[in-house]
């Protein structure tokens, strides 16, 4: 039996083997550069999506976290932090990291490089336990923010209690955000500072809900001073710790009863669709009507 030998080379009349000419060359460096350039943007969309597939899957199991965490704390939603005066000083995803115990799913997989240095805060069970100071082994969390308004502010101005939501608070668990993507806030003009990254403010502070602003000195939630945003008045969204869209132009959030969406910022802040922000979606209640 015999077989046929193929190579690349071609036969020509004379019976001489030549290559490919420069046109066909050219011509099939062409083809694959069009494919590149047509299969590249597939490509890119695809990673992104699966980055916001990963970053639903991390806020899903950061909100069995916080189930597990209120299932063993009387039904209380955790606070925000611990005074700043704590050492080493924890945080909301301190106190529920013993029910999960993954320090991975509390990273945001979306963060840009600027955003790693930017937005991330410490463990504080990775600190040094004594001085609070960072250690080779520390790890990091980063990008997503908590409903504090709403569900677990613990400052404690005029030395009222710190504000803990149950189920009394939260009625409508499946139309209220609990953890989601975070910005921090802003100075006052349009540069973020790296403050308030762990938590995310809704578009006005609350008034009779939740823990009524974030720093109420008086019995007036709106006298000066009174801030909803760290530096900022009422519907400052240039103090706000803002809610981020970094998943293809989308906020990743968990919401009460468990569940993930990945929303818009508008739609986010403006619950009912009639163009004006409102609460509707962070007060517990659904009712845009109520701050």
């Amino acid at each position: 039996m015999s077989y046929m030998k193929f190579n690349s080379k071609r036969i020509g009349r004379s019976g001489v083997s030549v290559g490919f000419t420069l046109v066909e060359l050219l011509v099939v460096i062409g083809i694959i550069a069009l494919l590149i350039s047509i299969l590249l943007p597939s490509l890119s969309a695809a990673r992104k999506q699966a980055i916001g597939v990963k970053s639903l899957s991390n806020l899903r199991q950061v909100g069995l976290a916080v189930e597990m965490y209120r299932n063993a704390s009387a039904s209380r939603y955790p606070r925000h932090s611990s005074p700043s005066t704590a050492v080493p000083r924890t945080r909301w995803f301190d106190d529920i990291y013993p029910f999960i115990r993954s320090t991975d799913i509390f990273m945001s997989p979306a963060l840009s490089g600027e955003e790693l240095l930017l937005l991330t805060r410490p463990f504080a069970h990775t600190l040094n336990p004594t001085t609070g100071a960072v250690r080779p082994d520390t790890i990091y969390f980063g990008g997503y923010g908590y409903n504090y308004h709403y569900l677990g502010n613990s400052r404690t101005p005029g030395g009222t209690a710190p504000f803990f939501a149950t189920n009394k608070e939260i009625r409508q668990t499946s139309r209220t955000v609990v953890v989601g993507d975070s910005h921090g806030s802003k100075d006052g003009t349009t540069n973020f500072t790296g403050e308030g990254t762990y938590v995310i403010d809704p578009p006005r502070q609350s008034l009779i809900l939740g823990s009524r602003g974030s720093r109420r000195v008086s019995a007036d939630p709106l006298q000066a001073g009174n801030y909803a945003y760290s530096g900022g008045n009422d519907g400052d969204a240039n103090h706000r710790s803002t809610p981020a869209e970094r998943n293809n132009g989308k906020i990743a959030l968990v919401f009460a009863d468990g569940h993930t969406e990945l929303l818009k910022l508008r739609e986010l802040d403006d619950s009912d669709g009639d163009g004006l922000v409102d609460n509707g979606l962070w007060n517990g209640r659904a009712d845009s009507s109520k701050r």
